[in-house]
């Protein structure tokens, strides 16, 4: 039986063929995901960002994390490589959560930035709790002045750890988060449950017939298409903090994910 690849796996060698053939299957998703990606490049190129201003200040450097984000899924799609392009999925969307709740929940920037003491604190203390003679040095490190005034930083805004539930909550989007982004968790989190897309069961006995491994594309139109959908959402949000009506463009993206998510996915793998 024939592989699609060699003993250079997905970095070199017979993989560029099978990019090829799948570029060419699913020519309609990449050149839509090449399209919102180089109108979400027009609009960063010219941004120009009030340094007084909070908001645009955190908002515009989550969208760029979402972009290399999504560009990066873009090049893990290419390739075939389902488990990193479903964790890159996770990432993103939870960094969209952010963003959206910035947009929606006034009260939500604040807390947002709090996060970052409140994390500090936890570290701290983890390092503190922990027994290990490796982190001997650490534990000695620590500056108790600057846990001070941490501590006294959270006590005076009121931080508390804010959950990505809650967050997801925040941005309406909590239909997202107990669907997508709870089965994206187990990629994640190398649950027994997603190891499974690695093995090859026969379908008549169910037994264990052999290993997965190599290029897939059963998650390109899925994943492109609702990534790019996300994308164009925080895109359209992002603009009107500066100003910016870019509704019909981005409301032009969405219905052509949305026709090519819906298009009958019956490809088989490259």
């Amino acid at each position: 039986m024939t592989t699609p690849y060699n003993h250079n796996g997905f970095l070199d060698g017979l993989i560029n063929s099978w990019i090829l053939r799948h570029r060419e299957q699913f020519e309609a998703v990449f050149e839509e995901a090449k399209a919102l990606n180089r109108h979400c490049h027009e609009f960063i190129d010219g941004l120009r960002v009030d340094l007084g201003n909070e908001k645009q200040i955190v908002t515009s450097v989550l969208f760029a994390r979402l972009l290399e984000l999504y560009q990066g899924a873009f090049i893990v799609a290419e390739r075939g490589l389902t488990t990193p392009l479903r964790i890159l999925f996770r990432t993103f969307l939870e960094a969209f959560f952010h963003h959206a709740a910035i947009h929606i929940d006034a009260t939500y920037l604040n807390e947002y930035l709090n996060q970052f003491h409140v994390q500090r604190k936890k570290l701290i203390n983890r390092l503190r709790k922990s027994t290990s003679p490796r982190l001997d040095d650490l534990r000695q490190g620590i500056d108790e002045a600057l846990v001070s005034a941490i501590e006294r930083t959270i006590n005076e805004e009121g931080a508390r750890r804010v959950s990505v539930e809650e967050v997801a909550r925040r941005a309406h989007l909590h239909d997202i988060y107990v669907t997508v982004y709870e089965i994206l968790s187990r990629a994640i989190h190398t649950s027994a449950s997603d190891l499974e897309s690695h093995i090859r069961f026969c379908e008549k006995t169910g037994k264990i017939q052999g290993f997965r491994y190599g290029p897939s594309s059963e998650e390109t139109r899925r994943v492109l298409c609702l990534m790019g959908m996300a994308l164009t959402e925080a895109l359209e949000q992002v603009s009107n903090t500066f100003g910016e009506d870019r509704k019909a463009m981005c409301v032009s993206h969405k219905d052509k994910f949305q026709q090519l998510l819906r298009c009958e996915n019956s490809e088989e793998h490259v």
